[in-house]
Formats: C-alpha cells, structure tokens, sequence
C-alpha cells in the first residue's frame, strides 16, 4: 500500500460505520471538512483546518507527488476505456497505481481483480479545465467482508485548485457548475457490479491501440497474473455502427444490469458484453433488449425493450433520453441526455 494512503486505509471502518460513509457520533452526517469542537462546518473553499486528520484531502492520497504544480506520482499508470461512462460532458482522466511487485488477477480477463493496496483513480473536469472532482477505490483488505475491503470515496476540488476535500455525503453544484459529487454510498452502488469494483479495466476496454497503457502494456509488462493469448481479439461484433451501441450500453449500463448489480433484484436483465459472443445476436444485451417485452417499466407507448427498427417505439431509448422525473437511465449522476449515446443507440435499432 502506497504509504501516503495508509490513513486512508485506517479510517476504512470508522468511514463504513456511518450510514452515508462518514457519521457523528449521534449518527448524523458529518462533514468531513468540519473543524472545531463544536461541529461547526468549514466549507470546501476554506482554509483546512490545523487538526484535520490526513485522510480528509486529495494531497494525502499519493495521487500528486506535488498537488500545487499538478505534478502527478510517477509510478501511476494512467489508461483511457474504449467505451466511457456519460458523465455530464465532463472530461475525465484515469490513473492505476498497483503496490510494488503485485500482480492483477486475470484468471477472468472479463472481470479483473487488483491486488490489496492498488488505487483507482478518475479526475472530472468540466469542459472549460475547471477542476470538479476526484474519486478513489482502494482495495484495503482481504477479509471476505466487501464493504470492509475496499474503500471507495470523492474529493470535492476547492475552486482555487489547491486540494480536493474528502465529501462522504457528496456535494451539489461543484465550482459553480451543475456537477454533483456522489456520495460514497452511491459511490458502491454503481461500482458492486463488478466483482474487483473497476469498471472500465478489462481486457474488452483496454484492448488495441489507444491512450495511456493498454491491455498489451500490461502484459508486457508482467502486471497481470494470466496473460492473454497473442493472437487474441478482444473486440465488440459487429459492425461500426452496431459496436459502437452494443460498447456504449455497456459502459453506461452493464455496472448495474448484471447479476452483481444494484439493478438486478428488480429487473433480470444483463446489459453487459461478455468476451465469448460472437455475433451481435449472441450477446447479452441483443438476447435481453431487442423485442423483449417490458418486465417492471410501463410508460405509454411502449411495450418493448428495443423494437427492431424503430427507434421511437423502444423504451431503452425513451429512458435514456429523459432525465429528473424517476426513469431517467442511468437513475444516478448524470443530469443530462448523452446527445452521442442517443444517436449511437438510435442508429443501431435503426439498423435492426
């Protein structure tokens, strides 16, 4: 484990007592950037406070080896998905710090498992450069108890940029924009779909060329307990058009909708691709969206998941296209309709 984030690790069950991830003693929400005695609250553009303890901001986390020049640690490895998750516009940057000598457990390249003291870190920015928010999973311990092995929390940015300040309860409006800071509870129920909680690291997401290291990088690396066959492919089928939906619901979908996710106890529906279909029509998200009748969503008109053909008629497209009145999909942080990701799903229904 990084040592700069051994605070971080040692607060892990003081965190997950709270209800919201950070609680009074009374069982109240606490600001993480409260400051004296008497719980007054300090806002996130103030001044830290003299006693903070080390794990309330970004600059005690590793992520910057200097946090006032935006110079970054140097043994991060930074990477960029194939396939990214809608967040409003905002632009994003993702580093993977693993501990000296570990390895990633790749026995399933679909679904990775990153050794006890690896860090996942993901940068938003709005699309001017200003500085919203950063978020962190760490993997703290091995004691079969998930919500005690792993951390997962954001850091609201101070408008002037000098640190971040660790927000339990999340935060509205950030820096004057409409971008809002999950709370660490949300925080887990986007990311318990996965068994090894990254999403966007796998074999599918890092294959082929690209920014930042890839999935060939890694092996070449060492950095992955079972390296993938040389001649492998690990591509979404296809065409352009059918790919480029097929990869983005599963970005912005696949977290929840599978049998790990939040959203599986209400709606057996799998919207993530696996590594072994290979036609359209052998994934999961063609099997369980394209003329399949609605399970729990009723809304006017529509009657299906996806109508071949018809864009208008398939409730996936209505659901992602609305937000703020309690169908919007994805149902958390995001405030805006992807206008990419509609078209691109548009046009593969189209083509059906």
């Amino acid at each position: 484990m990084h040592a700069s984030c051994r605070s971080i690790a040692a607060a892990t069950l003081l965190l997950l007592a709270g209800a919201a991830g950070g609680c009074g003693g009374d069982g109240s929400a606490a600001l993480v950037d409260a400051g004296g005695a008497d719980g007054s609250a300090l806002v996130v553009d103030g001044a830290p406070p003299a006693d903070a303890d080390s794990n309330r901001y970004l600059s005690q986390t590793g992520l910057y080896a200097d946090i006032a020049t935006q110079t970054f640690a140097p043994d991060l490895l930074e990477f960029e998905p194939r396939y990214k998750l809608w967040s409003d516009g905002a632009e994003k940057r993702r580093w993977l710090r693993l501990p000296a000598g570990a390895r990633i457990d790749t026995s399933d390249l679909e679904h990775w498992l990153l050794p006890v003291g690896a860090q996942l870190f993901k940068e938003f920015r709005a699309p001017d450069g200003t500085l919203l928010e950063t978020r962190l999973i760490e993997h703290v311990a091995s004691t079969g108890n998930d919500a005690l092995d792993y951390w997962m929390g954001a850091f609201a940015w101070r408008a002037d940029a000098s640190d971040a300040v660790f927000v339990p309860d999340g935060a509205s409006n950030v820096n004057g924009t409409q971008h809002d800071v999950p709370t660490a509870s949300n925080c887990r129920t986007c990311h318990q779909g996965e068994p090894g909680h990254a999403l966007g690291l796998s074999a599918l997401q890092l294959f082929g060329p690209g920014p930042g290291v890839r999935l060939a990088d890694l092996t070449q690396r060492g950095l992955l307990s079972n390296a993938p066959p040389a001649d492998a492919a690990y591509v979404v089928p296809g065409d352009a058009t059918t790919a480029a939906a097929l990869g983005y619901i599963h970005a912005n979908c696949g977290h929840c909708h599978n049998p790990r996710g939040a959203a599986r106890p209400d709606v057996d529906m799998t919207l993530r691709l696996d590594l072994v279909a290979a036609t359209p029509e052998a994934t999961t998200i063609y099997r369980n969206t394209v003329s399949v009748p609605l399970f729990r969503f009723s809304h006017d008109g529509y009657t299906v998941r996806v109508s071949p053909g018809d864009p208008a008629a398939s409730a996936i497209l209505f659901r992602m296209s609305i937000r703020g009145v309690g169908q919007q999909m994805p149902p958390l942080a995001t405030e805006v309709p992807d206008p990419s990701g509609l078209t691109s799903v548009s046009s593969w229904i189209s083509s059906l």
